[in-house]
């Protein structure tokens, strides 16, 4: 599995994304998709209590090797791009 990215399912019962990577699993709210040139990218709002939704995630949908997987974009410019793009609308 590549830095950063992660296999990811919804947890039907609780409404949320699991996203799991080598370091265990994180819960999130999906906020938001959208597909920008493209590509699918989601707004992610951390499940746990407490957390403010300024720190939502920016993540990208890829396709590798026939499954889905969320990836951080690690492209500065993408991600200017794709955040101004989402603020605009």
């Amino acid at each position: 599995m590549a830095k950063n990215e992660g296999n990811f399912w919804v947890d039907e019962e609780n409404e949320e994304l699991v996203l799991e990577d080598e370091s265990g699993e994180e819960r999130f709210y999906i906020d938001e998709e959208f597909n920008y040139e493209g590509t699918t990218y989601l707004i992610l709002i951390p499940a746990e209590e407490g957390v403010e939704e300024e720190e939502a995630l920016l993540l990208k949908l890829v396709k590798q090797d026939g499954s889905e997987m969320l990836s951080l974009i690690e492209d500065d410019e993408e991600f200017e791009e794709v955040k101004n793009y989402y603020l605009q609308r």
